[in-house]
């Protein structure tokens, strides 16, 4: 499918970075005693090392100092409360020590004149601050791609301010504390943020990891960033980290997922091999399930840091290895359209779209979402908890996790087995009145007045519940059930994606098992017009209408189409899988197609909101009891388009608010003719559906029924002659069942696109 790039939503910049304590270092009382330098006196610009006349010594000859910090209470006026709370709240902090410049001007003063004949053994021991380490430089996860190769989850370089601490020899607790405030003061002051640090992080940080970064800021937009380069100082600096993006916000969200935060502060000695920042983790979606593959090779740098605290040498031993790209098979400008449609005209729901020839997920779209991006790098307790407690449920995949009620679209299986039991032929009618009764039971129709007899395609256009009683307990429960399980309903799809539903489609055996007595014909007659103790998901159901649509095949749902290495070659291609052989005659798939063609675009069709002008469609419109202690209901509309040569499948669900008056006609099938006259508005796109629908038609002219063999159907009205013609048979017809040798066209048309 093409994509135009304009069309996308405009990426989401929002992002979030997990701190400790962040209040503000502001003008407090101990800064009222004890103010920042002047002005003249604070050096600015980039942090470099100050020209030193001490001889070098060997790396090999330093020796490193591990020992375990331990406050001075002799050096220091804080107390043990101070140590817990933040910078911003300390009232007690002295002013910070002179700075190293000026001691050693006092120093150069009081000089003796042999000073230049300093020994080695001072130099020594000046130097026993040295550094020197060997650190991993996590690699840039892979990207997330649609079909069409833009990005669905990419990489986003982001800056955090952060304090770059000297060697502050001499320096008390408080020192240091007053090193770290005056530049997260200065930091607060130009971006009018409240920032802070807790003493219990910076001081062990100060002790173990000062030749490292000590972030305090939130990610910094570019804005900002930018007016720190403008008011430097020294000591502070703009430590860059890449974060994982969604540029399209909410798109997709249940079916990417998210990355999770990255660990927790250290504070004790840097590690062998320490990763210079978190690297992300797959949690939900995509993300986790492909979390080894898009994970890439870390690199390995070596430092090399003077006893002040400046970097002598930086080298690269090894350079990360970007991880590999997924190559989705969700079209992003469908995709973006369905969510665009869900969001007008749902509460909550959910929509998929599939290709009917390779089982590709164009479309798998839940509402409401959530954004990603609010989970990058880390998202708070209240944030997360806003979202779980949220009645919504914004954090729901309904698409492939959701399990309802199939209602009226279940009718389409029931008639499929009616159909292959010989039940009834495409000219056999049955009654639709306004009741039916099992013992002392009395089931409805939805309409109130009766509607005579009619056909199989009639009773699916008109949705006729008491049509489906009566036919469906003739069929029984068996060939009910098995149908359903044929046609992929009641198991999990296949998606790559954790805790699908399976859904519920009962057996005799498991109502034996569940119940301790087999399904009686009240029972069976609920669960024919799809409800009581049976649930699909809303892939399960486009799947089965994916089936009905190819006449050949059940197809497992493809999510992914290749993994590519970040040099774009493939170097996996998932290949379009069978769930297994339809094998229902292509006749009685003609009677139930013509059926839901007349859902849309028949005079007394249920599903009209769901047709469009420039193709046909094909579908069925359901309304379900959902909560019933509630009063809450659901709507369905499901389908294929073009009606005749099919290339796109769909489901669509409508989540009704509690007491609300719900209709599949009224709040289902309108998703999808929004959606089709939205994306079928694009010239490119139409001239796309109607080609590979020309296609489709021609290949499939092989397994259609020959109008010779089988009776015309086209009449809901009992046709005595064709009745007495089809009851006459002294045979059962015999199932026209697709030819698997290699000179069968469609077969190798199919095995075609699964090479795609």
């Amino acid at each position: 499918m093409f994509l135009r790039t304009q069309r996308l939503r405009a990426p989401s910049d929002r992002l979030f970075i997990v701190v400790p304590s962040v209040a503000a270092l502001v003008s407090c009382a101990w800064l009222a005693g004890a103010s920042l330098l002047p002005a003249q006196e604070i050096e600015t610009g980039a942090a470099e090392a100050e020209p030193s006349d001490e001889k070098t010594v060997p790396i090999e000859e330093i020796e490193k100092d591990e020992r375990k910090y331990v406050p001075s209470k002799e050096r220091t006026s804080q107390t043990a409360e101070d140590r817990n709370r933040p910078l911003s709240t300390l009232d007690k902090l002295e002013r910070v020590n002179p700075k190293s410049g000026e001691k050693e001007a006092d120093a150069e003063e009081k000089k003796p004149a042999d000073a230049g004949n300093t020994t080695i053994g001072s130099s020594y021991v000046t130097r026993t601050e040295a550094r020197t380490f060997t650190l991993s430089v996590p690699a840039p996860r892979g990207q997330i791609l649609d079909r069409n190769g833009y990005p669905l989850a990419q990489n986003k370089v982001v800056y955090y301010a952060a304090v770059n601490f000297p060697l502050l020899e001499g320096a008390d607790d408080t020192a240091i504390l007053r090193y770290a405030g005056e530049r997260i003061v200065h930091v607060n002051k130009l971006l009018g943020k409240r920032w802070d640090l807790f003493p219990d992080v910076v001081l062990p940080h100060y002790q173990n990891r000062r030749w490292l970064p000590l972030v305090f800021s939130d990610a910094l937009s570019e804005d900002e960033a930018e007016k720190i380069r403008s008011n430097p100082m020294k000591g502070l600096m703009l430590h860059p980290v890449y974060l994982r993006h969604y540029p399209h916000g909410k798109m997709l969200s249940h079916v990417l997922g998210y990355v999770g935060k990255r660990p927790p502060r250290e504070l004790g000695p840097i590690r062998p091999n320490e990763p210079l920042w978190g690297e992300a983790l797959g949690v939900e979606g995509l993300e986790e399930s492909f979390d080894t593959w898009l994970t890439g090779q870390p690199g390995r740098i070596n430092m090399l840091f003077e006893a002040d605290g400046s970097k002598l040498r930086e080298e690269m031993v090894r350079r990360p290895r970007p991880g590999n790209n997924i190559v989705t098979s969700i079209d992003a400008e469908m995709q973006q359209i369905g969510e665009d449609v869900l969001a007008e005209k749902v509460h909550r729901g959910a929509l998929v779209v599939m290709d009917v020839r390779t089982g590709d997920v164009l479309v798998m779209a839940s509402f409401p979402q959530f954004d990603p991006n609010d989970f990058i790098p880390s998202i708070s307790k209240a944030e997360y908890a806003a979202l779980q407690n949220d009645p919504e449920k914004p954090l729901f995949p309904r698409a492939f996790r959701g399990a309802y009620p199939p209602a009226s679209t279940f009718k389409v299986t029931v008639a499929l087995a009616a159909l292959e039991e010989r039940v009834v032929s495409a000219s056999t009618t049955y009654p639709c009145p306004t009741s039916w009764s099992v013992g002392d039971v009395i089931m409805r129709n939805w309409n109130k007045d009766p509607e005579g007899s009619m056909n199989v395609s009639a009773a699916l256009m008109r949705s006729c519940n008491t049509w489906f009683y009566e036919v469906g307990t003739q069929t029984g429960a068996d060939a009910v059930t098995m149908m359903a399980r044929r046609l992929g309903m009641g198991e999990q799809t296949g998606l790559p994606l954790k805790s699908e539903a399976t859904g519920i489609v009962p057996t005799n055996r498991w109502w034996r098992e569940k119940y301790g007595y087999y399904m009686s014909k009240g029972d069976l007659a609920n669960i024919c017009i799809g409800q009581g103790q049976i649930e699909v998901t809303p892939v399960q159901v486009a799947r089965a209408m994916a089936a009905v649509a190819n006449r050949q095949h059940v197809l497992k749902p493809r999510l992914v189409k290749q993994i590519q290495d970040y040099n774009n070659a493939v170097i996996q291609s998932v290949p379009v899988e069978d769930r297994s052989e339809l094998e229902i005659d292509p006749y009685y798939l003609s009677i139930v197609r013509k059926g839901m063609t007349d859902v849309v675009n028949a005079g007394r069709g249920t599903g009209h909101a769901a047709g469009n002008d420039k193709i046909e469609v094909a579908g069925k419109t359901g309304t379900g009891q959902w909560k019933p202690a509630n009063e809450q209901n659901i709507g369905w509309f499901a389908g294929f388009a073009p009606a005749d040569a099919p290339v796109i499948s769909f489901a669509a669900i409508y989540e009704g608010n509690p007491g609300e008056a719900v209709g599949g006609g009224k709040n289902a099938a309108p998703i999808i003719g929004e959606f089709l006259e939205r994306y079928l508005d694009d010239d490119e796109h139409l001239a796309e559906i109607r080609a590979a629908s020309d296609e489709m038609k021609t290949l499939l002219a092989e397994v259609e029924p020959a109008a010779t063999d089988r009776p015309e159907v086209n009449s809901i009205f009992r046709d005595s002659s064709v009745e007495e013609q089809y009851q006459q048979q002294d045979d059962k017809p015999q199932r026209q069942m697709e030819d698997h040798s290699d000179d069968n066209t469609l077969t190798r048309w199919f095995r075609r696109l699964r090479k795609r």
